[in-house]
């Protein structure tokens, strides 16, 4: 059987039926593969030493002084700290005067600087941050309130989403992040409420058909521009979306009407894109539905004086309602602990989360805190999504990265690109999604080309090699998994790198740790046993 079937026969076999409880070890590292990208030696020792709860409390508290490695690559991020302003300035505006072919070559260049650059910060952070807790609850939000960086300008907006909505909030509220997520122009493009408002009034339609039949001389221009106008109106993408994804989750007790009336309420909400200003969100008035909104069987009372807070109320009853507690405790749960979690925990932690009004460091210690946290059928029980897999190889590797190019081209390979998810879904984070074969065999290449060295700008370090005993190969894939690993080798896993050192030392019987050790690494970074979290 080759390494590749081997990987694939193997990467879905059930953890097993042990129902004892975890050691202390375990607990460890079931907190780590939770609330980190993935245990590392050093890190399983901090935790050891300080313990779980205080490593909890300071990484909610997000202030580790990070790294020096990542701190002085994200200085070197042009774009990362810019406002909306400066963005468009730098990276549409001027490109946009390009004229010669070098000049268009350049701009070109130019316009994919800050999508490649955020999507360098996101991928850095996972790996390299001190705050690991912090990354981890980013890479939720970043997917619960989904953008795409292929839409429209949400390639330049989304620099400041990720700053201000999913870093800025994550530790805060709720309702903070709702709101926040609600009014940044890379939602209000994505799905499309910076063009949504009131439908024309007859009269309105009428003046538009006469005025460009007087203005072309054709009654079918003037019937077509009426009608252009018309369908210009009211659009419910970002309002269904709010509804079903960010906050009470599919058919939850709302109708179609409900979605209308949410959209009605949130006309006007769009864009100030005027540069001599400050870019950001605008309420125009006169794209504003008037008139009351009948929303979950109560009224939103027109309000003329200031029409934006309608569609802030909404928010408001969003934020506080029932259904959101309970499905954001549901997402919580699925993504931090378990793919198919009990209703009993969803159901405690949606208490935790109404309890504390929506204070989310709140909600994340009760999902830590509840009793099924630690029980063992969650433990080693999710498979690692694509982003998960990369950021936990790099991390145990202590991978020097160079250039962060070809490890998004493989995330691209492995259906993962960060911040392309073309769904308003978000990634998803169950196994079911991840469990194809063709993706699973890029999962193996993607290892064997790490451990061997062969993906460009990344290197692992041969220092990694130096506690494999000479003379001793029988030794070496158990020293490399005692790093590597979360768990025991399976009999499987273990003979199969056992028949490959063999066949490679009956090849070089003189090879040492840094020559094999590349292929035991690869290995375990490719087994089953390394696809669990």
């Amino acid at each position: 059987m080759s390494a590749t079937a081997l990987f694939l026969a193997l990467a879905l076999v059930p953890a097993g039926d042990d129902r004892s409880p975890l050691g202390e070890h375990e607990r460890i590292l079931h907190v780590l593969h939770r609330f980190a990208f993935g245990p590392t030696p050093e890190l399983v020792a901090e935790v050891r030493r300080v313990g779980i709860v205080p490593w909890i409390e300071a990484q909610l508290r997000a202030d580790a002084p990070e790294p020096d490695a990542l701190r002085l690559r994200l200085q070197r991020l042009d774009s990362i700290d810019l406002s909306n302003t400066d963005l468009i300035r730098r990276y549409l505006v001027y490109p946009a005067q390009a004229a010669t072919p070098e000049e268009v070559a350049r701009a070109e260049r130019l316009r994919a600087a800050p999508r490649a650059e955020l999507k360098e910060a996101v991928l850095l952070r996972a790996v390299l941050s001190s705050n690991q807790l912090r990354e981890t609850l980013c890479d939720f939000f970043r997917n619960h309130f989904c953008v795409d960086l292929n839409k429209d300008t949400v390639s330049v907006f989304a620099t400041t989403y990720e700053r201000e909505v999913v870093r800025g909030e994550a530790l805060g509220t709720f309702h903070r992040i709702l709101r926040r997520s609600a009014q940044h122009p890379a939602m209000l493009v994505y799905l499309d409420n910076v063009l949504s408002r009131r439908p024309p009034t007859k009269a309105e339609l009428d003046e538009i058909e006469r005025t460009q039949r007087r203005q072309t001389g054709s009654r079918d221009r003037g019937r077509e521009a009426a009608e252009i106008a018309k369908q210009r109106g009211l659009n419910e993408n970002y309002a269904r979306e709010l509804l079903e994804l960010h906050t009470l989750g599919v058919d939850n007790g709302y109708t179609q009407r409900d979605v209308v009336e949410v959209a009605r309420a949130l006309t006007g909400w769009t864009i100030q894109s005027e540069l001599d200003k400050n870019v950001g969100f605008q309420f125009r008035p006169d794209m504003h539905a008037g008139g009351d909104k009948e929303f979950l069987g109560g009224t939103i009372r027109e309000n003329r004086k200031q029409p934006v807070q309608e569609g802030e109320q909404i928010l408001d009853l969003l934020a506080r309602h029932p259904g959101t507690s309970r499905f954001l405790a549901w997402k919580l749960c699925r993504w931090f602990v378990h793919d198919e979690p009990s209703e009993e925990m969803v159901q405690r932690v949606a208490r935790g989360f109404r309890d504390a009004r929506g204070d989310l460091p709140a909600v994340y210690r009760a999902i830590v805190q509840d009793p099924e946290f630690f029980d063992r059928r969650n433990f080693l029980a999710k498979l690692k999504r694509p982003f998960e897999l990369m950021a936990s190889a790099l991390r145990v590797t202590n991978a020097e990265i160079g250039d962060t190019g070809a490890l998004q081209r493989w995330l691209k390979n492995l259906n993962e690109p960060v911040y392309e998810c073309a769904d308003p879904t978000g990634y998803y984070d169950h196994a079911e999604v991840w469990n194809d074969p063709g993706v699973l065999e890029v999962r193996w290449r993607f290892a064997m080309q790490l451990a061997r060295g062969r993906i460009s700008g990344v290197v692992v370090p041969s220092t990694i090699y130096e506690e494999l005993p000479a003379g001793r190969p029988e030794y070496w894939k158990d020293v490399l998994a005692r790093r590597v690993l979360s768990t025991s080798l399976t009999a499987r896993t273990a003979a199969a790198i056992d028949r490959t050192v063999k066949e490679h030392l009956a090849r070089n019987p003189r090879a040492g740790p840094r020559d094999l050790g590349p292929q035991i690494l690869a290995l375990l970074l490719g087994s089953p046993e390394f696809q669990r979290q």
